[in-house]
């Protein structure tokens, strides 16, 4: 059986890093060894600090797997296109590899962060690095609860794990897409508490989503954080964390899942059909600036793959 990469459906945690990383040309075989080495470095860190609740996610980003990976590719892995809707744009900056960690200590993150790219550091070449953080017991930077109806227990394993039933190849591994919006916090702010709540479709306090006769059909509840567009459920395992500096603030968006097309289809949802004022009420407030698709292979895949097995 496939061994995932444990830090997909891990609990959310105090503090993260993201490293978006190119390869240099030539270094396939080596970057695909210390790959492989990866996760068995993260677990002795994990064993080590075990209060810290370690976990990490690296993944191949579309344009790189081919190089990476020879004759090995996902069936529906396919690249991060720019997207746009009259005046929102989702923009696509693709990387060749990403990096994930997450712990409660932040000292814990930062030695493995350390570790982890001085693995990589001869091959690679770290294009950015963000560093994220829980805010308010769950909030993103708005102030409401990000995503409270996200899925529990074994429905996180359901939604973001491929089975070996569908791909013996690739279970246990997961699409991911990456996205950061920048927040317009001084706009945001002065709003009232009842405007924020008409624009996100729920209650600040507690996040229960308002009464259907106060209800927008374009609030962020409605276009976003709903399960279902064309009465579809889509598969998405969400890892948002928000990030920032007093100038620059947002969130970024982790959004795994066994479908290659959910997170578009979440997305094209968010931004609604061309001259229509039917897109998600929150983007008027933030911004996309970056987003990639990758694939995060089981830790069974990169061992093969690496000559480790």
């Amino acid at each position: 059986m496939a061994r995932e990469q444990l830090g997909i459906c891990a609990e959310p945690n105090l503090h993260g890093m993201v490293l978006l990383i190119n390869a240099l040309d030539g270094h396939q075989a080596a970057i695909r060894l210390q790959l492989a080495r990866l996760p068995a470095l993260i677990q002795r860190l994990s064993d080590q600090f075990s209060e810290s609740n370690l976990s990490a996610v690296v993944a191949v980003g579309v344009g790189y797997w081919d190089t990476l990976y020879v004759n090995q590719r996902p069936k529906d892995l396919q690249p991060w296109l720019p997207l746009s809707v009259d005046d929102i744009d989702m923009p696509a900056l693709p990387f060749d590899l990403f990096l994930q960690i997450r712990a409660d200590r932040y000292d814990v993150l930062h030695l493995a962060a350390q570790q982890c790219f001085q693995l990589l550091s001869q091959h690679v070449e770290l294009a950015e690095q963000i560093h994220a953080f829980r805010y308010m017991d769950g909030r993103d930077l708005t102030g409401f609860i990000d995503r409270p109806d996200a899925p529990k227990g074994r429905k996180k394993r359901d939604i973001a794990l491929i089975s070996e039933n569908n791909d013996a190849i690739f279970a246990g591994g997961s699409y991911l897409h990456f996205q950061r919006y920048r927040l317009d916090m001084a706009r945001w702010q002065q709003l009232t508490q009842q405007q924020q709540e008409a624009i996100m479709g729920c209650r600040k306090i507690d996040g229960q989503r308002l009464a259907m006769a106060q209800l927008d059909e374009n609030s962020h509840e409605m276009k976003a954080t709903g399960s279902t567009i064309d009465g579809q459920s889509i598969p998405l395992l969400f890892q948002n964390m928000p990030y920032g500096q007093l100038k620059v603030q947002g969130m970024l968006n982790l959004g795994f899942s066994t479908e290659a097309k959910a997170y578009l289809r979440w997305l094209k949802s968010r931004m609604g059909q061309s001259g229509q004022q039917n897109y998600d009420l929150l983007l008027d407030f933030t911004q996309a600036d970056s987003g990639a698709a990758f694939f995060a292979p089981s830790v069974s895949f990169m061992e093969q793959q690496a000559g480790l097995e």
